[in-house]
């Protein structure tokens, strides 16, 4: 019972590590966890208790991958969808989460998964959403920012909340003092990662090593974001566009 209490504990802790990850702009799902945590479970338990336990716990999808049994069996559904769907902006009047919406689709994949990430965080307020593949939440975003027969009041209330949330955590992004914090940070978790072994350190140090390896490149690309993100916002998203645009849906 205790290996099983164990095993239960890294899949509940599997959607945290995920939604680290992401937000990291790591490609490191649920699923990844899973199956990391699965591993180990073949490695200490005989093959016949590792399979009872894992049969109670996990679920496979389509594609062969383990996920947590925990969520709704729906939810898993979503996880292998045949492909994403497109809301065409084109020929519709333009509001604010249109702007945003557009902005959004001209990023790369990374880049759109990390900011997908930061809604399903604060936008959403759902921990069910921590829980979901990074495709989902993009899904969910688009959907959020394309949904059809809003008052205008909510449309503003939703691009200054996307505003916000997304200022709020790109703001290391968009700075050479951020990166050179993200840095200190994961050299300080695998430095601590050393020294004990079993700590909460080791557990994100597989992170914090993916993290330095990509830091570069991700820095590159958050360098531009930041550009395009500026024009949109002083643009389309300041007090009074937000205001004019308010005005001319009354006339």
């Amino acid at each position: 019972m205790n290996a099983e209490n164990n095993f239960a504990a890294r899949l509940i802790d599997a959607g945290r590590l995920a939604a680290i990850a992401r937000t990291c702009g790591l490609k490191a799902d649920v699923s990844y966890y899973v199956n990391e945590a699965l591993k180990e479970l073949w490695r200490s338990r005989s093959p016949e208790e590792a399979k009872k336990i894992a049969e109670r716990w996990v679920l496979w999808d389509a594609e062969g991958r383990p996920w947590p049994r925990m969520p709704p069996l729906e939810n898993v559904v979503q996880f292998h969808r045949a492909g994403t769907a497109q809301v065409p902006v084109v020929n519709r009047p333009v509001t604010p989460l249109h702007a945003i919406r557009a902005w959004f689709e001209k990023q790369d994949d990374g880049v759109q998964c990390e900011i997908a990430g930061m809604a399903a965080l604060l936008v959403f307020e759902g921990a069910d959403f921590l829980d979901l593949s990074s495709r989902v939440w993009c899904d969910c975003l688009r959907r959020w920012l394309s949904e059809a027969g809003l008052p205008a009041h909510t449309i503003i209330g939703r691009a200054l909340t996307f505003r916000t949330c997304f200022e709020y955590f790109a703001e290391s992004r968009f700075t050479e003092s951020g990166w050179r914090r993200s840095e200190t940070t994961a050299l300080k978790i695998l430095e601590d990662a050393k020294c004990d072994p079993n700590s909460e350190a080791a557990r994100l140090a597989p992170i914090a090593e993916k993290m330095l390896d990509t830091l570069p490149a991700r820095k590159g690309r958050w360098m531009e974001v930041r550009k395009s993100w500026r024009e949109l916002a002083s643009a389309s998203l300041t007090a009074r566009s937000l205001r004019v645009w308010s005005t001319l849906q009354t006339k």
